[in-house]
């Protein structure tokens, strides 16, 4: 009992050490918790709840930068200077934010502020250290999380209790706990975590033992099953598959990681490491970015490739500067202003793949005659020129850029693409449920239930109380499947005589024609 209250007492003293030093970086993080708690109680995030907490976490990240900037500056009479551009960014970011009018736009850009003010906040630290510094923060930031996951539990345990023994609790309580212990109890332990100017830094020895000792030979390993699956395809004469994207950047990643924990430490630069793995990732970059090509050219551009794209341009910026031993400090610049590039700039990750497809999508309407005068009219693509068509529609169709480019929304709203797209699903497998059957008890005597396949004639057998009957059903399952193309719902009974109904729940088609049905039959 008396080392639990020692560690509680440990959590508190260190928690006070970071809101006295950091004292508007603390405010901002109370503010931030409100804010969190205000949309859980409501219970909606709306546009403007929405711009407002995304501009409170980006100047959560400015009131720290802003404490470390000032510190030893700041007279004690005019502390309050440091609380000054905080709020006034907080205001700006907040009714800029506001006026995309759309939550993706919003969501992005706010993500990009926090990663930008992030990234600023360790150039303008690491002006004070020669290394070391990262490793540092890294550790707290993981204490931080390690705080901030027990203190969850341990007010959910107290919420569980009171909800369960004493009087019921909303959800929002929980949403609540969880802000509290990320936004006051975590983010205050990780402001204790700063070190002050000219202190001395040392790397932990468990963080080198643990880089050396396992975290190195695990990455050795990933490199060798890459350089495997490297010579398997240059042995079958294939190309990469689009997976290798996404590894082929998680490799440059963890270099990059590496670099950041221990490429200043004295205890490294003596060794070769970096050198040799950076080329080492050489082959791996260049099937990497061979990959991304052939996807490029086949499909165009895409959010997550564009994204990928933007990681390896800063991964290999960093392997360079890793090879070369050169310090990390302008690539903190760097993330942010490439942060910066992909959410608030025209250059931003939604509108330039979107722009990228509707190219590509009047470039295969022009090559089909189907763009006469500005306007898309029907025609008779290829197989080839059709996918093309399809693919670019479909990613426009989904984009955020529909409620905010009039253009985009012309072509995602086109009828006559629409109605290629719908002769294009019906190529494929299909399935269309019922919403509701209900049975009309009068005049029916039995109710039979079936699943049976449909006749290439489009005939349909059922076992009925009468025995077996035969009834046509495919100009009557054409109807239901041009009915869900058309955006309407499919009426799913049909009277194929007198006095018999047939209540389809499931009809299941194959590149159009209707292979498959489940329901019930009412004579």
């Amino acid at each position: 009992m008396n080392k639990l209250w020692q560690w509680g007492m440990h959590w508190i003293c260190r928690a006070r050490r970071g809101m006295a030093r950091f004292r508007a970086a603390s405010f901002w993080g109370f503010l931030l918790f409100f804010c969190w708690s205000g949309m859980s109680i409501s219970g909606r995030v709306d546009i403007r709840m929405l711009s407002l907490f995304l501009a409170l976490c980006a100047s959560t990240l400015l009131a720290a930068g802003w404490d470390i900037m000032q510190e030893g500056q700041t007279k004690r009479g005019k502390s309050f200077v440091r609380y000054i551009p905080p709020a006034a960014a907080c205001i700006l970011i907040w009714g800029g934010l506001q006026l995309m009018a759309v939550k993706d736009y919003v969501v992005m850009a706010g993500l990009g502020m926090v990663t930008a003010f992030m990234s600023m906040n360790l150039y303008v630290v690491s002006r004070n250290y020669r290394s070391g510094l990262f490793p540092h923060l890294f550790l707290g930031a993981l204490q931080a999380a390690g705080v901030s996951i027990l203190s969850m539990a341990a007010l959910s345990l107290c919420l569980a209790a009171v909800d369960a023994m004493l009087i019921s609790l909303p959800w929002y309580w929980w949403s609540m706990a969880a802000a509290c212990s990320i936004c006051i109890i975590g983010w205050n332990w990780f402001l204790a975590s700063v070190p002050e100017a000219d202190m001395p830094l040392r790397v932990p020895l468990s963080l080198k033992r643990l880089c050396q000792r396992v975290l190195f030979p695990v990455y050795g390993l990933y490199l060798l099953i890459l350089y495997v699956y490297i010579g398997k395809f240059l042995w079958l004469g294939t190309m990469p598959s689009g997976t290798m994207n996404w590894f082929g950047t998680l490799a440059l990643l963890g270099y990059v990681l590496f670099y950041f924990l221990l490429g200043e430490t004295e205890e490294m630069k003596g060794k070769s490491f970096f050198l040799y793995t950076g080329l080492a990732l050489f082959p791996v970059v260049a099937v990497q970015l061979l990959g991304v090509y052939i996807r490029y050219e086949a499909y165009g551009l895409t959010t997550l490739r564009y994204l990928s794209m933007i990681c390896t341009v800063f991964g290999l910026v960093a392997l360079f500067q890793g090879m070369r031993r050169k310090s990390i400090r302008n690539l903190w610049l760097l993330a942010s202003a490439l942060a910066l590039l992909v959410t608030i700039t025209p250059a931003n990750a939604i509108d330039v793949p979107v722009q990228n497809q509707k190219g590509r999508l009047y470039a295969a309407l022009k090559y089909a005659n189907m763009l006469q005068g500005g306007r898309i009219v029907e025609g008779k693509p290829g197989e080839h020129t059709r996918q093309q068509i399809q693919s670019a529609w479909q990613y426009i169709r989904q984009s955020p850029a529909v409620y905010a480019d009039r253009e985009v929304k012309v072509l995602a709203e086109s009828p006559v693409l629409a109605q290629l797209g719908a002769e294009d699903s019906a190529k494929q497998i299909r399935v269309i449920h019922a919403d509701s059957v209900t049975i009309k008890a009068k005049g029916a005597f039995a109710v039979t239930w079936f699943e049976e396949p449909v006749a290439s004639d489009g005939t349909l057998t059922v076992q009925g109380p009468k025995g077996k009957e035969t009834f046509s059903v495919s100009s009557f399952t054409k109807q239901v499947l041009q009915e869900v193309c058309d955006g309407r719902r499919p009426n799913m009974e049909y009277m194929p005589r007198p006095g018999c109904r047939l209540l389809f729940l499931e009809i299941t088609f194959q590149r159009g024609r209707v292979v498959l049905v489940r329901g019930m039959l009412a004579e």
